[in-house]
């Protein structure tokens, strides 16, 4: 999502609106302070989450598109940080040789957009792959091999970065005159044909790429829930009494694996909801630009957005050592904390088993 524009009153002269320029200053710095704290823990979990992955093995491809989504939380975590950074009131009141507002937008907000891009579009193909493990249960490993995960994995790497090239096509750093600090300082310049550029390319990457990874997410969700619930209902009532324990083993980790799944789904979902809010209430009402009576509130909001991010990025080693009983068990194998008994427990119920690999 694209939140760069965002300034502050030195830099843009506006009415206070319906919020004071004293209160958005107080909302954004406890924003930014929250999500560096949260930034910071993420970046940690999600080296400790590519480490884990790495050590149960890439035979399942779903370790390997897992452990590709904890790379991209890597990255949007890093340029998140530096977002933060840049738009801290406190910094932005020292006295630098660079306008921070300026040189945010290309070393640090565009950068995060494109890693979020990914990490949408990672999210939804393990959703899609979990989809056809309950759709076509006997056909996803000759559908979905590794050597078929690495290469789409790498390929939304590679083409998210390309829709990012009008972006910098467009934009240059360079040196300008500052008449409020009076003195050169280094700045962001723009090309002649930005508004005919940069205008497709940013409907493109701001609204087409988000809503695709969105809708896939959403309709693969469905049909697994869907699926599986219809699936332990038959069994329930083609199961004898006498049978009735192993029927709630399987039921219980039919569950849990829909749990997962749509655990981390909705909450990529929800964490994005409020940067798709303040994108389109830009887009319908003007004065929520920077420059606008409600800039502001603006502020306010795109903080905010940027803060849920941030949590979307953290989280999922939470969600993964609550639902996955081998990622429970190699975490606490790595840190030292599992005795011997516990080493030799069963993976029947792991849901990232360590396959042989199917190329």
């Amino acid at each position: 999502m694209n939140l760069v524009n965002y300034t502050t009153r030195g830099t843009v002269a506006q009415p206070d609106g319906l919020v004071s320029y004293e209160v958005r200053e107080i909302v954004v710095t406890a924003n930014i302070f929250f999500g560096e704290i949260v930034g910071l823990l993420g970046i940690v979990a999600n080296v400790i989450n590519v480490v884990v992955f790495s050590k149960i093995g890439f035979g399942d491809s779903v370790n390997l598109s897992l452990a590709a989504l904890a790379v991209s939380d890597i990255g949007a975590l890093v340029t998140l940080q530096w977002f933060n950074v840049l738009l801290n009131p406190w910094f932005l009141q020292l006295d630098l040789p660079f306008l921070p507002l300026e040189i945010a937008s290309l070393t640090a907000g565009y950068p995060h957009n494109y890693f979020v891009k990914v990490t949408g579009f990672i999210t939804a193909f393990v959703a899609f792959e979990r989809c056809l493990c309950v759709t076509l249960p006997f056909k996803v490993k000759t559908l979905i091999t590794k050597r078929f995960a690495i290469g789409f994995n790498v390929a939304v790497f590679f083409a998210i970065a390309l829709t990012m090239f009008p972006v910098y096509y467009t934009a240059y750093y360079d040196w300008k005159f500052d008449a409020k600090k009076n003195k050169t300082v280094l700045g962001i310049f723009y090309t002649k044909n930005i508004n005919d550029v940069l205008g497709p390319s940013l409907f493109l990457t701001n609204s087409v790429v988000p809503l695709v990874s969105f809708a896939v997410i959403i309709l693969c969700n469905i049909v697994i829930a869907f699926r599986l619930k219809r699936a332990a209902a038959w069994r329930q009532m083609s199961t004898g009494a006498s049978n009735t324990a192993p029927a709630a083993a399987v039921s219980l980790k039919e569950k849990k694996m829909v749990k997962m799944i749509v655990t981390v789904s909705v909450i990529f979902i929800i964490c994005f909801i409020p940067s798709s809010a303040i994108l389109t209430a830009r887009a319908l009402m003007p004065e929520l630009s920077i420059t606008g009576v409600y800039s502001n509130i603006n502020a306010m909001v795109a903080t905010y957005a940027m803060e849920m991010e941030t949590v979307n990025s953290s989280i999922t080693i939470v969600v993964y050592y609550r639902m996955s009983s081998k990622y429970k068990e190699t975490i606490l194998l790595m840190f030292g904390w599992q005795n011997n008994k516990q080493k030799k427990q069963s993976e029947s119920q792991n849901l990232f088993p360590k396959t042989k690999p199917n190329d």
